[in-house]
């Protein structure tokens, strides 16, 4: 008979064939199993490795996204403060310029384009031209022209920028440039012959204002003051005759005013005497 094994209270009778048959079988069914399972779990493991990186990736962008939203947002604050700041300057200067105010005006003009830190944009450009316009106003020509060759360096073609660097070079008497621009002849001319004629040179002056009125556009505000000018010229010559002339015409086309009302009557004062 084969040997009896006892558990607990309870006797179970088995054969020690039995006994150790299925203590192997369980022993190789651990085994098998282990083996089954170690290539799984590795596969397990492997995955969930990955899954966590792709997450710890994906929390780095959208913590990148954060950041440059959140940089970008006080970039956008900054951007509309300086707005802000200059338009208000802006407004101030021209209420300045309109009340002839024009050092406040500068002033103000000033503070909106240093905001930018020396950088020339639009909206700076404008700024300049509006302190031209009050410096040109104040009688400070040097001044005026120093802003109207900053502009007029930008932009070469811009016919305002040009025209206020005439006017500001027909103040302070360089007339040869001025002319060079191509702008405003006629007040050129008539200038310098205002000059010739106030230094008793009327042979000249009457030699500037024919060049002047052969230069000067139809529309040219100089043509007005070339006439009138050249009447007087005529006059200072002692030709009242030909003064006349020249006044009456003027008068045909401007409507004779203020001096040249008062010099036509005077004319034609010295006419009858003749």
């Amino acid at each position: 008979m084969g040997r009896e094994e006892y558990t607990g209270n309870n006797m179970h009778r088995r054969t020690g064939r039995q006994a150790g048959g299925r203590a192997a079988n369980q022993t190789a069914g651990r085994t098998t199993n282990q083996s089954a399972y170690s290539p799984v779990r590795a596969r397990q493991i492997a995955r969930r490795r990955r899954q966590q990186r792709k997450r710890r990736r994906q929390m780095m962008a959208a913590l990148a996204v954060v950041v440059l939203l959140a940089g970008g947002g006080a970039f956008g604050f900054r951007q509309a403060s300086l707005q802000k700041h200059r338009q208000e300057y802006a407004e101030q200067g021209i209420a300045a310029l309109d009340s002839q105010n024009y050092e406040q005006a500068v002033t103000d003009f000033n503070a909106a384009i240093d905001l930018n830190h020396g950088k020339i944009g639009s909206f700076e450009s404008q700024m300049l031209l509006y302190r031209a316009e009050a410096e040109y106003r104040s009688e400070d020509y040097q001044a005026a022209l120093a802003t109207y060759e900053t502009l007029y360096g930008k932009d070469e073609q811009n016919e305002t920028y040009r025209t206020g660097l005439a006017l500001c070079l027909l103040e302070t008497g360089d007339y040869d440039r001025a002319l060079t621009l191509g702008v405003i002849p006629g007040q050129i001319y008539n200038r310098m012959a205002k000059d010739q004629i106030n230094a008793g040179n009327y042979d000249e002056a009457l030699a500037t204002i024919e060049t002047g009125l052969s230069e000067a556009g139809a529309d040219d505000e100089g043509r007005k003051e070339l006439t009138f000018n050249q009447a007087v010229a005529w006059e200072y010559k002692g030709d009242y005759k030909k003064a006349l002339e020249i006044l009456e015409d003027y008068d045909q086309k401007y409507t004779a005013e203020g001096n040249a009302a008062r010099e036509l009557a005077f004319l034609r004062t010295r006419q009858g005497n003749n």
